[in-house]
């Protein structure tokens, strides 16, 4: 069997595990999901599994990365009229990029998941996010760093208890949030 046709039945194979992931990511939380359930919904299996994956943590990682990259490519996202509570201009941060993608969306759902998924992004963006806040509102890189964690992990805990549906009302907080956090910051430099 050529490489070619090999990888192209290779990649097949994954996004059907993937897919079963992802669906029974939908029914119950990621600690209640087996390589079994997995392999039986993908029909295929479990040595074929394994031949791909090593553990159920693998895969979502897999996944997960699927999915920010997926977003990162995406700039349909970047259009919408939104602004970034750090510099108030157009941009949509790739946590709603990503969990607002009808796909991946699960993942930032499951309590045990988004939890990973919220550090694994905290630190993604940190580096540059605290240069930003630093630069534009004249703060230290203590008090940088903060606000950035206060404004992460809060909106984080915002849109996930919003179910990261994007509707008047997520709207309506993500303005009142952005007019908190540029008051409070006007306030300091003034």
């Amino acid at each position: 069997m050529d490489k070619k046709r090999k990888d192209r039945r290779s990649e097949y194979t994954c996004a059907v595990i993937k897919e079963s992931f992802l669906s029974l990511l939908k029914e119950k939380s990621y600690d209640k999901i087996s390589i079994s359930e997995i392999c039986k919904n993908a029909e295929v299996t479990r040595a074929t599994f394994y031949l791909h994956y090593s553990n159920l943590d693998e895969l979502f990682l897999e996944v997960l990365d699927e999915a920010l990259e997926i977003s990162k490519n995406s700039m349909e996202f970047e259009k919408e009229n939104a602004t970034d509570i750090f510099l108030d201009t157009p941009y949509i941060p790739i946590c709603q990029r990503t969990a607002t993608n009808p796909k991946y969306n699960v993942l930032f759902l499951d309590p045990i998941l988004s939890e990973y998924i919220a550090n694994k992004l905290y630190h993604h963006e940190k580096k540059i996010r605290l240069k930003q806040l630093q630069e534009n509102f004249n703060l230290t890189e203590f008090e940088a760093e903060k606000l950035y964690t206060f404004i992460f992990f809060g909106n984080f805990a915002v849109n996930k208890s919003l179910r990261w549906e994007k509707n008047k009302n997520w709207n309506n907080i993500q303005n009142l949030i952005r007019d908190f956090i540029t008051l409070g910051l006007s306030k300091k430099n003034s």
